[in-house]
């Protein structure tokens, strides 16, 4: 073997020792911190959907609390209550056939020429005043109808269809078996005024002993809630929803209640709303059908344990590929040229060793016995 040959393969140890000592732990820690540049990239890209979603839940939650304290400031006015009052001083003295038999007297005409002075007065007194000025005041209130303890209608800001409410499952709500509940409707839409309304109802309580004396419902539009939620856009994928507990959606992006769509980001986060674990987390990785795969944070209203008409959830998604964007083109530079290291100390090794294997085969060519036996 030649001196020049040996020296080439301890040079060629030598950088293959450097590169084993310094390339690949190198690289193999490169591509360890890129998988874990991931995981961290998608915890907190999941995290932000998921505080977005929060916010956007509580806006939402507030405004929905805020309509229900416009509704109980009515509820509590001395002319609302006072109304209520007189109206259920008239029954004193009457046996409860007598009290039915007079409101079913009074239901019968109540849309009839007979009524229209009796309609007259009641949507003229103190407190259908009151009800106008409050729908004056705040447009988003439709109607209001204020009942007294039987369920009569004693004011309103319009002529009610009926006279008698008791027999409507919105003020049993709001009776409640005589307790008197807060009691709200879930979001509908309205085809001819193309609105999007909930029902509140709140009991009108004597003053002191709580006992029930009447109700005042509302029918709110709730529509300037939507542009919290469809501000919510950001990227070329993120968008927000806010979905029923159906999945039906209300409100989104290009998406209005009156479609009655299906969210699919509230298919795939369904389950994990029904674990603690899964609320905590408050996102997920899912594959959306059209969608590809999608970040989605998301965050309950918490609108149901006041209100168990009001299911509602908020759902933030973007595309995963966006979302990781950043993160995935540091990763892959990272693991081409951990990926690229490794092999290139692998090619060096297979050189290495085949240039020894090489020398030793010269060596055994050229070995004295060899030599001998070719001598003789």
């Amino acid at each position: 073997m030649s001196r020049e040959n040996s020296d080439l393969r301890i040079s060629i140890r030598r950088l293959l020792i450097l590169l084993m000592v310094t390339v690949v732990p190198f690289s193999v820690l490169g591509l360890f911190t890129s998988a874990q540049s991931e995981n961290a990239q998608e915890k907190e890209a999941g995290m932000l959907l998921k505080t977005v979603a929060e916010g956007i839940s509580a806006e939402t939650s507030r405004f929905i609390h805020n309509r229900v304290l416009d509704i109980h400031k009515i509820a509590v006015d001395p002319a609302v209550v006072d109304t209520i009052n007189a109206a259920n001083r008239g029954y004193q003295g009457m046996s409860e056939a007598a009290v039915t038999e007079r409101i079913a007297g009074i239901e019968k005409t109540w849309n009839t020429p007979a009524s229209e002075a009796r309609v007259k007065e009641k949507l003229s007194n103190s407190a259908s005043r009151l009800l106008r000025r409050h729908r004056t005041v705040d447009p988003r209130i439709l109607r209001i109808t204020v009942t007294d303890q039987k369920g009569a209608t004693i004011a309103a800001t319009h002529k009610t269809l009926d006279y008698f409410q008791a027999d409507e499952e919105y003020w049993q709500n709001i009776h409640a078996n005589g307790r008197g509940a807060v009691s709200l409707t879930d979001i509908l839409y309205d085809e001819v005024t193309k609105s999007n309304y909930i029902g509140v109802g709140v009991p009108v309580l004597e003053e002191g002993s709580n006992t029930f004396i009447g109700t005042v419902d509302a029918l709110i539009e709730v529509s300037s809630l939507f542009p919290i939620i469809t501000r919510a856009e950001f990227g070329e994928t993120g968008r927000a929803a806010l979905v029923k507990e159906d999945g039906t959606v209300i409100s989104a992006p290009n998406t209005t209640l009156s479609m009655r769509l299906k969210s699919d980001e509230y298919t795939a986060v369904k389950d994990r709303l029904t674990t603690l674990s899964g609320r905590q987390t408050g996102y997920l990785l899912a594959d959306l059908p059209g969608g590809g795969r999608n970040l989605i944070g998301f965050a309950d209203t918490g609108l149901k344990e006041d209100y168990r008409s009001l299911g509602w959830t908020v759902l933030v998604s973007q595309s995963s590929r966006e979302a990781f964007a950043g993160v995935r083109t540091a990763g892959r530079l990272m693991i081409v040229l951990g990926l690229g290291g490794l092999a290139a100390v692998t090619l060096l090794a297979v050189f290495y060793g085949m240039n020894r294997r090489r020398s030793y085969a010269g060596l055994e060519r050229s070995s004295p016995s060899a030599v001998n036996k070719a001598t003789v």
